[in-house]
């Protein structure tokens, strides 16, 4: 038997490999003297003593004083409860100091980030579903779906709207009933690992050799301008993918994904109804933020010339609203929200 975990564990408790084999030894032979644990252990009296003193300071070893003295280490599960306490307080104290640092200016808030720890970065793809406030883009195989499912599903609860790519990976079935309880999923034949929120944030990985083998590594994209590629992929790949569930949109609701707003509002104006836009951005021209709203007269995306915008009635003014990206446009919109227009009202 390996007694490499125990000898991590101690380590963690800041004890030694001699340590550990004196605890082990105990555990399983004792109560022993010191005589007796130099000979079982072949080591040199000095060490054993040292290893002794260090075991019972932390509390995992008890003595009956006498002559001789024995020692008995305590039980595993006394074990487990100094370290957990011991790791927490560390935490505890290490967490506190940590939240009141005072964060110097940042010169540079965008860019892209290198994650080399697969464990670390399927942290930071749940850490962003769980920050979302507004929207996602999620693509992965049912492996990666299901990891992330009840984040996915909390994330739903709060009225974040959620699209889900999941594409499938030779001799892994997807079972359609197993996948998140959530009314935007697709099935693709390709994809890689991706989380996009808000619009801000994406988190991007490949599985190169199948589920079963963890990346080499991870990116943490803020760069705007990826983060618009990443998503415009999105969207053709959303537009191609089969429908494993596409439920007509439940108004009022918001979006920063601007052409998955654009595609839901086609569909609905296609259905037959009347909806109300605001569009949170800047005007084109002057560079000036602002707030649009108006009745949706028409949604448009043409794939061959990339053009994609709202065309809405604001007081009798007709406006062109196209993304965060616009140039030809009236307004830039970075935000929309999507009204349903009663009949009476």
């Amino acid at each position: 038997m390996s007694f490499e975990p125990v000898e991590l564990l101690f380590r963690r408790m800041s004890l030694g490999k001699v340590d550990a084999k004196v605890y082990i030894t105990l555990l399983t032979s004792g109560p022993l003297t010191t005589p007796q644990l130099v000979d079982e252990l072949g080591l040199h009296k000095p060490q054993v003593h040292t290893a002794l003193k260090r075991l019972s300071s932390k509390g995992l070893v008890e003595v009956r004083k006498g002559k001789p003295a024995y020692y008995r280490a305590v039980s595993p599960a006394i074990l487990e409860k100094i370290y957990r306490d011991e790791s927490d307080t560390i935490l505890r104290e290490c967490l506190k100091v940590l939240y009141n640092l005072q964060p110097r200016e940042v010169v540079s808030k965008y860019g892209v980030w290198v994650f080399r720890s697969f464990k670390g970065l399927m942290i930071k793809f749940k850490e962003t579903i769980k920050n979302a406030e507004i929207d996602l883009a999620i693509c992965g195989d049912p492996v990666f779906i299901n990891n992330i499912k009840d984040d996915i599903e909390d994330a739903r609860g709060r009225g974040v709207n959620i699209y889900i790519i999941v594409y499938e990976v030779p001799g892994l079935h997807i079972d359609e009933k197993k996948l998140p309880r959530i009314s935007k999923i697709k099935k693709a034949v390709s994809g890689d690992l991706l989380v996009v929120a808000d619009s801000k944030i994406a988190i991007l990985t490949q599985r190169r050799f199948g589920p079963s083998v963890e990346p080499d590594y991870g990116l943490t994209i803020e760069e705007p301008v990826l983060v618009d590629y990443l998503l415009h992929d999105f969207f053709n790949r959303w537009l191609r993918s089969k429908v494993i569930r596409d439920k007509p949109l439940s108004l009022p609701t918001k979006y920063t994904i601007f052409r998955l707003a654009l595609h839901e509002a086609d569909r609905i104006l296609k259905a037959g109804r009347k909806i109300y836009g605001v569009f949170q951005g800047r005007w084109v021209e002057k560079s000036e933020e602002g707030v649009v709203e108006g009745i949706i007269l028409d949604s448009v995306i043409d794939l061959a010339t990339g053009l994609s915008y709202f065309v809405i009635d604001a007081d009798g003014r007709k406006i062109r609203i196209g993304g965060p990206d616009a140039i030809v446009e009236d307004f830039a919109a970075s935000k929309v929200e999507l009204k349903e227009v009663l009949n009476n009202g």
